[in-house]
């Protein structure tokens, strides 16, 4: 068991949590939005959209890198537990992925449950793949042979559950604070169930509004997928403040296991969602620059 209950906050985790209670007050998304992305690095940005699984137009927003045409691109999901969330949570993240990395970062939007409950969210990042591999990315310069998926929380799951479904079609997995299983007994559970970020009651609520039912069917719970030697390279970033720590390394085990190549690393002091706080997160950064290195490893750029 790592007990890691009584572990003190990375720098600046503090002064994170402190606005975050702050901007939680306000009510006011847009505000924490653009609170967070402040400072973060400037990049050409593009709104657009793509077709979803149903025909019907997905947002997405394009954080060009500065790789020439026809660029690598990272397809990015954001999380919020399969049931909130959009392309402005990871504004920030995205923004230093395609300054450090070079790589373009295309963040999408997908049908959030519990209207849209599994698999609308999984077929709408599928159909995300499937255009840029096919006639989405030349138009944009970006390119088809060089794709990899990335997420964070819930948007990590999909991204882990496209690969499964569609193998060999990304080059690589670049995948924050996944979940990827419906197991709360783990000892992070335990450990971490009063850290910010996620609770285990929150967890047990948002597989119940995504996937009722769903046992462990693994593209609901990638965990329990029979063959993971299917997926492509992958880096895994966990945060040790979080309930689903364990799960992510019991995940880079499995995969490791199956042969799979994988850069897994456990942030300490940290908790859940903070890569989005680099403005006053030192760590975040980092872990941002460790995941922009790994994009360029995929691509043989220099690291």
């Amino acid at each position: 068991m790592n007990d890691t209950a009584n572990t003190p906050f990375a720098p600046g985790m503090a002064e994170v949590l402190a606005e975050e209670a702050r901007l939680t007050a306000l009510e006011d998304p847009a505000a924490t939005a653009a609170f967070w992305a402040e400072g973060t690095p400037d990049v050409p940005v593009e709104d657009l959209s793509y077709p979803g699984a149903e025909g019907q137009p997905q947002a997405a927003r394009l954080y060009r890198g500065a790789a020439p045409a026809p660029a690598p691109v990272l397809i990015f999901a954001h999380g919020g537990g399969w049931v909130g969330g959009s392309i402005a949570l990871n504004e920030a993240a995205c923004r230093a992925l395609a300054a450090d990395s070079g790589w373009s970062v295309l963040s999408i939007s997908y049908r959030l449950a519990p209207a849209y409950p599994f698999p609308a969210g999984l077929e709408d990042v599928k159909a995300a793949l499937r255009w840029l591999g096919q006639d989405g990315a030349g138009p944009l310069g970006l390119d088809p042979a060089r794709i990899a998926l990335g997420g964070a929380s819930a948007g990590a799951n999909l991204a882990m559950a496209t690969a499964l479904s569609i193998p060999g079609a990304a080059q690589g997995l670049l995948l924050y604070y996944g979940v990827y299983d419906r197991d709360t007994t783990r000892p992070s559970f335990a450990e971490h169930d009063a850290s910010p970020g996620i609770t285990t009651a929150r967890v047990r609520e948002i597989f119940d509004l995504y996937a009722p039912g769903a046992g462990t069917d693994p593209l609901v719970v990638p965990f329990h997928a029979p063959d993971l030697s299917v997926l492509p390279p992958a880096c895994l970033i966990a945060a040790e403040m979080d309930v689903l720590r364990s799960e992510n390394e019991a995940m880079a085990a499995r995969m490791r296991a199956a042969g799979c190549d994988v850069d897994f690393h456990v942030e300490p002091g940290v908790h859940h969602g903070f890569i989005n706080r680099g403005r006053l997160l030192p760590a975040a950064r980092s872990c941002l620059s460790r995941g922009a290195d790994f994009l360029n490893r995929l691509s043989g750029m220099p690291v």
